[in-house]
């Protein structure tokens, strides 16, 4: 057995947003969610010539209003989400050391098998991992070099989670 990749966060509300943001970009380009957005845009197409030649705007309304929607209105409202829970429920920065090995994640309180991790994404600006239950976040400078961070890459690569 190797020794374990040490990842040292510093979880704030900051970092939870970040995360956020980066899976929910992510996740709008390589899901089947983005189809959705096409068919709204296509939906408003029609609309506008409903509009021009029939002079009936509901369509047009509604179209746009889903565009607007999909596009802006989803992460604004799950910002605001994660910042109130933030604001109500944690008060401070909280410091959790992850060790990371052949057999899975571990810290005081989170034990995660490699079994449980769906996928393992990596960002210029850090790696978003996420599991069955929840998704963490891991900052570029939470691990003390970028051989550690190429480590848990490794890790995740040997595991089919790439």
């Amino acid at each position: 057995m190797s020794k374990p990749v040490e990842i040292n966060v510093v979880w704030s509300k900051a970092l939870a947003l970040k995360g956020s943001k980066l899976y929910y970009d992510y996740d709008m380009r390589h899901s089947s969610k983005r189809y959705i957005g096409w068919f709204f845009v296509a939906l408003t197409q029609f609309a506008i010539v409903g509009a021009l030649k029939h002079h009936a705007f509901a369509l047009l309304y509604l179209s746009t209003f889903l565009v607007v929607y999909w596009y802006y209105g989803r992460w604004f409202l799950r910002k605001r989400m994660i910042e109130r829970f933030y604001d109500k429920n944690v008060s401070e920065e909280r410091r959790i050391t992850f060790l990371v090995n052949e057999e899975g994640i571990r810290s005081d309180d989170t034990n995660i098998d490699w079994e449980s991790v769906v996928k393992v994404i990596s960002f210029d600006d850090g790696i978003l991992l996420q599991t069955l239950q929840n998704t963490l976040f891991f900052e570029n400078a939470a691990f003390r070099s970028e051989k550690e961070r190429a480590r848990l890459m490794h890790f995740a690569k040997e595991k089919g989670k790439l």
